[in-house]
């Protein structure tokens, strides 16, 4: 294996036609440079350099070792810097993975105006109401409620806490009695969720009394794990427990009618979550700071 650094030495000395001019452009004195000239040529048993007092040119040999590796270092070094360029210019891709709730309500609405003011960023959202292993399945970065994360994980707030209500649509509520208390739930259709399709398990509801957690385990006669959750409750298929964020506009203008308030929860904010504080993209940074905002 040759030292890669004599034979850069010699490429710069072979443009310079110069060992002192050389020795400035690389920070070294002119005696280093003589000295790895040296080495270089005894172990190709060539001389490379004629040199005088007065003037330095290349030998046959030399002439031809530089035609072939001088294009090569040159290549080289612009492969270097176009990875300085792709840490410097905002272009690249991120993955994320988040709950549906969270895309719909933060990460869209702010990611939105941030891809057209940067086309060359590529992004990829993939809905998972699941918690899954974003190093494992190759996603940047993750986005879930709470910052109760693995250790090695860092988590960035981007929203507020998220309330909880529990919907039904007037057409919905005009033909039966508005529930009371949560255990009157079991009188009325219901639309939930399931947590995994594997195992067919329905997400609980969770309910607020004067601090205390109470758990509901609704038998829904309709499931889906999408936004058309919240179609489904506006046509008048039933109540659903549903983020505040995806009702609020409904509940504004009295498409839909909260129900029990007074038992709302409400969660910790959603966090963007991901593996390293270090080596992270200019890409990275920009799209992380965008959500943060």
């Amino acid at each position: 294996m040759y030292n890669y650094n004599e034979l850069n030495y010699f490429i710069t000395i072979a443009k310079a036609k110069s060992f002192v001019g050389a020795a400035k452009s690389l920070g070294v004195s002119s005696s280093a440079l003589s000295h790895s000239m040296r080495n270089l040529e005894t172990r190709l048993s060539l001389r490379l350099f004629n040199r005088t007092t007065r003037s330095l040119s290349l030998t046959e040999a030399g002439e031809q070792l530089y035609k072939q590796i001088a294009p090569l270092y040159r290549q080289i070094n612009e492969e270097v810097a176009a990875l300085g360029d792709y840490l410097d210019t905002p272009s690249g891709t991120i993955r994320i993975n988040a709950s549906n709730i969270a895309i719909e309500n933060f990460i869209y609405p702010k990611l939105s105006q941030f891809s057209l003011r940067y086309p060359q960023i590529k992004i990829e959202i993939q809905c998972d109401n699941n918690l899954v292993d974003i190093v494992k399945q190759g996603f940047d970065m993750g986005c879930r409620i709470g910052n109760d994360l693995a250790k090695e994980m860092v988590a960035v707030k981007i929203s507020e806490p998220l309330r909880m209500a529990l919907v039904a649509s007037p057409d919905y509520l005009r033909q039966r009695t508005k529930p009371k208390q949560i255990n009157d739930l079991d009188q009325h259709l219901l639309i939930g969720k399931k947590v995994s399709t594997q195992y067919g398990m329905e997400s609980i509801w969770e309910f607020s009394d004067k601090g205390n957690i109470i758990q509901y385990h609704p038998i829904s006669h309709f499931t889906i794990n999408n936004h058309l959750r919240k179609q489904a409750t506006l046509d008048g298929l039933g109540i659903s427990w549903i983020g505040y964020p995806d009702v609020k506009n409904e509940l504004a203008s009295g498409q839909l009618i909260e129900l029990l308030p007074e038992y709302s929860i409400t969660y910790e904010p959603f966090y963007i979550y991901y593996p390293s504080r270090k080596g992270h993209s200019n890409v990275f940074r920009l799209v992380l700071e965008a959500l943060k905002n």
